[in-house]
């Protein structure tokens, strides 16, 4: 028998997109913006010395005759690291359909962020250098405590504390919140939204993928 072969038709739901990659960019929303002057960067060839804090020598007793001595500042260099792009082209006739335009600007936008938030993860789990060694996941708050004696020891200051679990060790904390049943409050929240908040002096964060080292 015959095969008809008729002309198609081809329609696409742009109002139904796929879902694509969502990164939550936990780290580098709790990261402090440094901003400095384009121009002044330009002519300093991206470097600039940024001055370290004085650790002052204390003595004992009432001459300190002697003790009058220079003090010499540190400075240390920081340079621009990274330099990401995520580069497309469009013609004039191409630019006729705006709609493309907004998507890739979405798309590179996205993309750039995502950048950012794996370098930062990076800069924190390959040169970090206080550890506390779990050879378990973490469950709960004699975890975090460990975290906070550690810097405790090494006079780190005692504010803007932030602690990011990967969301298998953040549910397994929640898990553990969740069942102690004298924490109603913070254990109701635990238990419906996974949510563990401020836990032995940390802001907690759960991250959507974490490096394992």
């Amino acid at each position: 028998m015959a095969t008809n072969a008729f002309s198609k038709e081809i329609r696409v739901a742009w109002e139904q997109m796929l879902e694509g990659f969502e990164d939550l960019q936990v780290m580098s929303k709790n990261c402090s913006v440094y901003s400095t002057d384009s121009t002044m960067m330009a002519r300093a060839n991206d470097v600039i010395w940024r001055p370290q804090p004085y650790i002052m020598t204390s003595y004992d007793g009432a001459d300190q005759t002697s003790n009058f001595l220079g003090k010499t500042q540190l400075s240390v260099p920081a340079t621009l690291g990274y330099r990401k792009v995520a580069p497309w082209t469009l013609s004039a006739l191409d630019l006729r359909d705006q709609l493309q335009e907004g998507r890739l600007f979405d798309g590179a936008k996205q993309k750039l962020a995502s950048d950012i938030n794996v370098a930062l993860m990076n800069v924190a789990a390959n040169e970090g250098t206080l550890v506390v060694k779990r050879t378990s996941a973490a469950t709960g708050f004699d975890d975090v405590a460990q975290c906070e004696a550690i810097m405790n020891e090494q006079g780190v200051p005692a504010f803007d504390r932030y602690l990011a679990l990967s969301t298998r060790d953040y549910n397994g904390m929640a898990s553990t919140l969740a069942g102690k049943g004298t924490l109603t409050g913070k254990a109701l929240t635990a238990y419906d939204r996974a949510y563990v908040g401020i836990i032995g002096g940390f802001d907690t964060f759960k991250l959507d993928y974490a490096n394992r080292i």
